[in-house]
């Protein structure tokens, strides 16, 4: 299989981190996977697996082109898979060299169309010509599936939910954890995110605040990420009179995020769903890595998160921007933390049975035969 993806490691970010899911783990399903990706930086050699395009455009566009016209012509009559990381530009790219079979992957807001009416038609039509050309796109949830389905009506789309990796993100030692960040004592909830508007820090901060005084001084709220909207968060936690405690952790590297997960008794996540601003959340592979480490989740039942959490079953959905509803649940955070503990130990269950990388490489792998990808390149 070829996987061709502009963001793969070391570009950071959640596609990136899911196609390089992708490679490790159908590899380690015995299947030869090679990348084509851009250059990395030119202290680091890529990988014998990998082949690497200029970093600057519109060259990498262009070598990535001709590089796709190559394989084709090397293949002939012995046909290799080529799943793109992405319709645009990797999808358009692939379909305008003609590789097949195509397979394409469907994240959410990249779906959208452009703020700008005037490129709009012209948009939406490129979009529906690469999707429908492709032989199969596969979506992350039943929300992104719909939203593949009315771009393009006559596209072959497949839901296959993320996982997550069950072995770095594994429950650990919370009182340890809390310890070294200096949070022992408190009941921490927890949040990794890009600090967006739409990611809802805002519904948490006002949770915190209907919170009576006693109880907030038991809660500890950790804020993992930078974003724009990081500075007007500040100030409404200080307008609120929260400050005192909320731990702005600012970015913390892939490696230390499972400590995050170790020291806290609670994940919230409270997108919105905003499709005029292009942002929505298709899945939330983050509410998985917490649910694996044994932390309960909260999200919003917008978008796709209600593919990432079963409500009662390891997590809670509230509509979205109830801070009201929030506030509840942290308020028996505080005086049931029992309940938490046993909701932690549910999440984790449920991921292990049903969103493993082994479970999601099987449907990867059956996905792309039912297109008819020979079973020998599999």
């Amino acid at each position: 299989m070829l996987l061709f993806t502009f963001e793969y490691p070391p570009v950071s970010g959640g596609i990136s981190r899911l196609c390089e899911e992708i490679s490790g783990n159908l590899k380690h399903e015995r299947i030869q996977v090679n990348v084509l990706t851009q250059a990395r930086p030119s202290s680091v050699p890529p990988a014998l697996s990998e082949s690497r395009v200029d970093v600057r455009r519109p060259f990498r566009e262009w070598q990535a082109f001709r590089w796709l016209r190559k394989f084709k012509r090397q293949r002939a009559g012995n046909e290799c898979p080529t799943v793109c990381g992405i319709w645009y530009p990797e999808g358009l790219i692939a379909c305008f060299a003609g590789v097949r079979p195509l397979v394409i992957l469907a994240h959410g807001a990249e779906l959208l169309p452009p703020a700008s009416r005037w490129r709009r038609r012209l948009w939406s039509a490129l979009q529906r010509r690469v999707l429908e050309s492709a032989n199969l796109v596969i979506a992350n949830s039943e929300y992104t599936r719909q939203f593949v389905a009315r771009a393009a009506s006559k596209s072959r789309v497949q839901e296959i939910p993320l996982a997550v990796d069950v072995q770095r993100f594994a429950p650990g030692d919370r009182e340890a954890a809390k310890k070294k960040l200096g949070v022992e004592g408190k009941r921490v909830v927890c949040t990794v995110a890009r600090l967006h508007p739409y990611k809802g820090i805002d519904i948490v901060l006002h949770a915190m605040a209907n919170l009576t005084s006693e109880e907030r001084n038991d809660v500890v709220y950790l804020i993992v990420g930078r974003g724009p909207h990081e500075q007007e968060l500040k100030d409404l936690a200080v307008t609120l009179g929260v400050t005192q405690h909320i731990r702005w952790l600012g970015f913390v590297a892939e490696e230390e995020l499972p400590e995050i997960y170790h020291a806290s008794d609670l994940f919230v996540l409270c997108t919105r769903d905003a499709p005029e601003q292009r942002s929505v959340e298709g899945f939330g592979l983050v509410f998985l890595e917490a649910q694996s480490s044994g932390v309960p989740v909260v999200g919003t039942n917008t978008g796709g998160i209600s593919a990432a959490i079963r409500d009662g079953d390891g997590g809670w959905l509230i509509e979205q921007d109830d801070a009201t509803a929030l506030a509840g649940i942290f308020r028996k955070l505080v005086r049931e933390p029992e309940v938490f503990h046993a909701a932690g130990t549910l999440a984790r269950q449920r991921v292990l049975r049903e969103c493993t990388w082994k479970s999601y490489s099987q449907r990867f792998s059956t996905a792309l035969q039912s297109i008819g990808a020979p079973s020998s390149s599999l």
